[in-house]
């Protein structure tokens, strides 16, 4: 692979409505004329501190996207106007209505209702917000879908692992996609086993 194609990767996004692309790398590179290759930019580096610079450039470049935290600008791109605001604030009225009404015949049932109410909530603050506050309530959209999803999963399984829900709730903040995949996965595979 070339060293542009390398380095242009990620805009092959951009321009997708809703798809904000991000850099996640910490590390900062710049080309240089000398050895057409790319360095550090701390300067004065020598070539056994530039090899390690780049092994740990790859690895963090070639981390799992479920690794990979959500970032979100200040300027978030959503909705592009007022019609498109109302109607993804309407489509998130049905979660709260829907967790009202559940089921709450145990503590685990009454957390997933609650936890429904919670994702409408944060919907419709979402899609309401502008500015600098968007970016936090899209984190908080994110994490709430993943609390329903870990909370669901409890209350079809009771016994889940001390350790797996611990770890999750450890993830919520961090990465809250990844605990939806993985606690979706779950009851998926359960809901197959019956």
């Amino acid at each position: 692979m070339s060293q542009n194609r390398t380095l242009n990767h990620s805009r092959a996004l951009e321009g997708v409505h809703g798809v904000h692309v991000v850099p996640h790398s910490p590390f900062s590179v710049t080309e240089t004329n000398q050895s057409g290759g790319l360095r550090p930019s701390t300067g004065g580096t020598s070539t056994a501190e530039a090899n390690q610079f780049m092994l740990m450039q790859r690895v963090w470049q070639q981390r799992p996207a479920c690794l990979r935290p959500i970032h979100c600008s200040a300027s978030c791109h959503g909705d592009q106007h007022l019609a498109e605001t109302i109607a993804n604030v309407l489509t998130s009225i049905p979660f709260i209505a829907l967790g009202i009404n559940a089921p709450r015949k145990n503590f685990s049932t009454k957390l997933y209702a609650n936890s429904l109410i919670g994702v409408g909530v944060a919907s419709s603050m979402y899609h309401c917000s502008r500015g600098k506050l968007r970016k936090y309530l899209r984190w908080l959209d994110y994490t709430m879908i993943a609390t329903t999803t870990v909370c669901l999963s409890r209350a079809l399984r009771n016994e889940n692992p001390k350790l797996l829900m611990a770890a999750s709730a450890a993830f919520l903040p961090v990465n809250p996609l990844m605990v939806t995949l993985i606690h979706t996965g779950m009851m998926e595979h359960l809901l197959k086993g019956h």
